[in-house]
């Protein structure tokens, strides 16, 4: 097994259990100056204001002509006379011109985007450099993370625990944002202070270590660092193109690592594309959702407490809610469609138990668990604050759309509109651009958070076998649905009624609504089957009648009809399964209506008065204000 795929494996079995050493041959790559030749420009420089034109080498001419070796606070001490004087010289080194950035030069290189990759899905935390420069903060910035940077011993003073910290830079030989704490001498890299030795070893001994670009050859501080270190909880690699120094054996040795031998800017990107890869494959096993699910029913069975539902779907929801795809990025990628399209399949994986939980609670649930999981809806849609491509920002607020839709469904077929009422105006999100409070069902179409052409399409495919696999059953044998009796007496026996009524109509099954259930229907018939045989009775109006077609209603004649036979007046046959979708249709106009606004359209940004959260709206209050009080013939 290749290096990088173990490393995988681990890094995705313990996040945050790693952090990454880098060295020049790091930064190098990205076209910044290594520090002994910054060194070397800072002192030919100072020959030309001595008047020297021929100097040979640079360090033997300094340190011949001032009698000590060349530093970088002597060197700027004696060509600047000001602190912004000297960050405005250093800067010329570390950041690009026009020009330089034209040509993609001091730039992030693919190592550092890469790591910024690990860090934003949550499987590094730690980055050390022996590098001035700040690729590593940039990189990490283009995906929307701020890092806590520690460049200078008083830094770590006031440092929090680092399991705490989401990404930690730490700069172990100073940046030149601070030029006094810049180490580049034997005798500056001869030793640490103490505060930066004890944050060293916590780091070496709690977290495993991947080591590349850092030849081990001028740094002793750093070397006896991670001699000293005995205890290693995690294995340790090291990665370099070209064969490692004695030095770089010898703590090779000590350490127990792994010699990796490829450069940074190769080792890195396939080691994030095999996280991600894992992340893609790691989908919940179907036989996991159906035990959640048969538990979770029950527990809505009324025989005991479903304190364990509860708490799994405060769990499921906390855990959707804080994915790094949600929370930290990152948010811009080369390749837009592609990273898209990848996010959108890893966050209908890790919605599945939740969707399958919700809906199950949803159906069979009453008003006491509906405040279990309607309000938490708000955590899955909220705005993130960062800049980068609107299509993947709006993607991280996927989960709160697939979950109102799977709650609303669930809520529908069992004909429970209070809770459909609750679920398209309690749950709140915020606008965008005006960052007002709308509701979240009417912010949060499937085209606005999934953003794909056939959104649509994707979500229902998403939410089919959530509702086709774990036995939603929601029809009769004679088309009705659960009678009010049972409904009011509780989960128990609604669970018992509906063993009894389960009939030709199955399971819920949302592809089969509309135009191809029709034409099964019309397939069926040509092929000898009535709509009637099927149900045991005839499901169509008298030609003339107007009343509503119901679950006991029949042709004018109330006559059975069999196989051979077909009624006479049901001239467009009408499947089961449509009929009853009809009824439930007609039964949630009311409800619906409370929804709208004076001029008829919807209005979802109204919260239910206080106190009422849970009533369903009666029959005079879902009419127009006018029609209520001016009698039939108003509006």
């Amino acid at each position: 097994m290749e290096p990088y795929v173990k490393l995988a494996v681990t890094m995705r079995s313990v996040p945050g259990g790693y952090a990454v050493l880098l060295g020049a041959g790091a930064s190098i790559t990205a076209g910044m100056p290594s520090a002994w030749e910054v060194q070397q420009v800072l002192i030919e420089r100072l020959a030309s204001v001595e008047g020297t034109t021929e100097i040979g080498d640079p360090h033997t001419w300094y340190k011949e002509k001032f009698g000590h070796e060349a530093t970088y606070d002597g060197l700027l001490a004696q060509l600047t006379s000001s602190a912004y004087e000297r960050q405005a010289l250093l800067r010329s080194f570390f950041e690009p011109d026009d020009q330089e950035r034209e040509q993609g030069h001091k730039q992030p290189a693919a190592a550092h985007q890469a790591i910024a990759r690990l860090v934003a899905a949550g499987h590094v935390r730690i980055v050390l450099t022996t590098n001035f420069d700040r690729l590593m903060e940039t990189a990490l910035r283009q995906v929307g993370i701020e890092p806590t940077v520690v460049a200078h011993p008083d830094d770590v003073a006031g440092l929090a625990p680092l399991h705490t910290l989401s990404c930690l830079v730490v700069h172990v030989h100073g940046d030149y944002l601070n030029p006094t704490s810049m180490l580049n001498t034997p005798e500056e890299l001869s030793s640490y202070d103490p505060a930066v030795d004890e944050l060293l070893d916590r780091i070496f001994a709690d977290y495993g270590l991947v080591i590349s670009g850092w030849s081990a050859a001028w740094d002793p501080a750093l070397r006896n660092a991670l001699s000293r270190c005995s205890r290693r909880v995690f294995a340790s690699y090291w990665t370099d193109p070209r064969e490692l120094s004695d030095h770089a054996r010898d703590v090779l040795t000590r350490r127990g690592a792994t010699y990796v031998q490829t450069d940074a800017d190769t080792f890195f990107p396939q080691l994030a594309d095999a996280v991600d890869a894992l992340a893609d494959t790691e989908r919940r096993h179907p036989t996991s959702i159906a035990i959640a699910v048969a538990s979770a029913k029950r527990d809505l069975s009324g025989a005991r407490q479903a304190i364990s539902l509860h708490d799994s779907l405060r769990r499921e929801v906390s855990r959707v809610a804080s994915l790094p795809l949600r929370t930290t990025g990152p948010w811009k990628a080369d390749d837009l469609e592609a990273e898209h399209g990848r996010r959108l399949g890893v966050l209908e994986a890790e919605t599945e138990l939740l969707l399958a939980l919700i809906a199950t609670t949803a159906y069979w649930g009453t008003e006491e668990t509906d405040r279990w999981w309607i309000r938490d809806i708000d955590q899955l849609g909220t705005r993130v604050q960062a800049s980068g491509d609107t299509t993947l920002i709006n993607l991280s607020r996927a989960p709160a759309t697939m979950t109102i839709y799977a709650a609303g469904i669930a809520a529908l077929v069992a004909e429970r509109w209070h809770t459909l009422t609750r679920v398209l105006t309690e749950p709140r999100a915020e606008h965008p651009f005006s960052w007002k409070v709308h509701a979240a069902a009417a912010l949060l179409s499937p085209w606005e958070t999934v953003s794909t052409h056939d959104a649509s399409k994707r979500l229902h495919d998403q939410l089919r076998p959530v509702f086709t696999e774990n036995s939603f059953c929601w029809a009769g044998r004679d088309g009705g649905s659960l009678s009010r009796a049972a409904r009011a007496s509780g989960p128990a026996s609604r669970t018992r009624e509906a063993g009894k009524r389960i009939g030709p109509a199955g399971p819920f099954r949302p592809e089969r609504e509309g135009h191809h259930l029709r034409q099964g229907a019309r397939e069926r018939y040509r092929q000898g089957v009535s709509p009637a045989a099927e149900s045991g009775r005839c499901l169509q109006r008298a030609p003339g009648q107007d009343q509503p077609l119901g679950p006991q209603e029949g042709c004018a004649s109330r006559a059975r009809h069999t196989d051979a036979q077909r009624c006479p007046k049901a001239r467009h046959p009408v499947p089961l399964q449509v009929r009853d979708l009809r009824v439930r249709r007609r039964k949630a106009q009311p409800y619906l209506q409370a929804l709208r606004g004076p001029r008829g359209r919807r209005d979802l940004d109204q919260r239910p008065p206080r106190g009422q959260e849970g009533r369903s709206p009666r029959a005079h209050e879902c009419m127009p204000e006018a029609r209520r009080h001016a009698g039939p013939r108003a509006g």
